[in-house]
């Protein structure tokens, strides 16, 4: 019987598990390992794997495909620990933002024959603990797949299989061209709302201020609860295009701070081009496609493909009938 061994149990790895178990692999058997023997039995409790085992050594052994759902700042301590123990033609692949980094540790540590697949569930909702974890997290979403220089052609089979099986899409991409991209979308979001917590919270007026902190602060600086150690280690190893993409938010939020500065009548326009950027990127639209229409809001097939709020939005945006605006249009209000 094969085995596959998912180490880590954050609530991607617990849904990796939920959706291998209810795929019912006859001939392959899930195990679950942590160093955080509650979280484990939860996940057990809950029916992630097969078998839960905190004990690293015989979790991998015999494991044809290892999946790590871990922190970076784990991720190369794990590698070091199971590389003398894990089988000769394993395949080990990684749920997390950093994939330069860790294919880097991998090609240093893992012995001949073992290959290294990077990989990066792309989960737009947020998700705050093993209460989110779920089979069908993955349906439809992307997943990007970042082969390391020596992995095989049958460890990427095996990894995009595994994919598949989740119900994700799996997605091609340069691992450095990844990481850049990546940065920008998971780590610079947390910068920033670290340094609004630092910029709000060192003023002299804070003890005051403290109390007007609302939904929107409290949505905000959300990304400044993760850990400490996690956020440093994805700073340092993406530096360069992490310090990039600041200086690009830099220049972004001093043209805002320009037009408020001067009371200038084209501020709208900034507001605007930004609703109207995020809102084709939540309805998957950043691409045009002429060939795929959204279902006219009349049609009870809108209600199934968006759901109740973004049906509503989609109202709001096109006024309940597409024909008279462009779906991703701000509707100006006269006057």
């Amino acid at each position: 019987m094969e085995r596959i061994t998912i180490i880590g149990m954050g609530p991607i790895g617990v849904s990796i598990g939920l959706a291998l178990m209810k795929a019912k692999l006859k001939t392959t058997e899930i195990i679950g390992s942590s160093g955080d023997k509650e979280a484990l039995a939860t996940a057990s409790k809950i029916g992630a794997m097969d078998h839960a085992d905190s004990n690293l050594r015989s979790a991998v052994r015999g494991a044809s495909l290892i999946v790590l759902d871990l922190p970076l700042s784990q991720t190369k301590e794990i590698l070091d620990a199971i590389a003398p123990i894990v089988e000769s033609d394993a395949v080990i692949t990684d749920t997390g933002t950093t994939k330069v980094r860790i294919a880097e540790w991998a090609e240093d540590v893992l012995p001949n024959g073992v290959s290294y697949v990077g990989g990066h569930p792309l989960i737009k909702r947020s998700l705050n603990g093993m209460e989110d974890s779920a089979a069908e997290l993955f349906q439809g979403v992307e997943y990007p797949i970042m082969p390391s220089k020596s992995a095989t052609k049958d460890s990427v089979k095996t990894v995009v299989g595994m994919v598949e099986l989740l119900g994700a899409k799996p997605l091609f991409l340069d691992p450095h061209e990844h990481d850049s991209y990546s940065i920008a979308m998971e780590v610079l979001p947390i910068v920033l709302s670290s340094a609004l917590v630092t910029s709000t919270a060192g003023s002299p007026s804070w003890r005051e201020m403290h109390r007007l902190g609302a939904s929107e602060y409290e949505h905000f600086t959300k990304l400044a609860n993760s850990d400490p150690l996690d956020n440093e280690a994805e700073c340092i190893a993406n530096a360069e295009p992490l310090v990039h993409w600041i200086d690009e938010y830099i220049a972004a939020l001093y043209e805002f701070r320009k037009k408020i500065a001067d009371k200038e009548e084209d501020l709208f326009e900034l507001f605007i081009n930004a609703w109207e950027e995020r809102a084709k990127w939540e309805f998957d639209a950043v691409i045009p496609d002429d060939s795929q229409k959204l279902p006219s809001a009349n049609q009870s097939l809108a209600s199934a493909f968006l759901g109740e709020r973004l049906l509503n939005r989609y109202k709001q945006m096109t006024g309940g009938n597409e024909k008279k605006s462009k779906s991703w249009e701000y509707r100006r209000r006269d006057g």
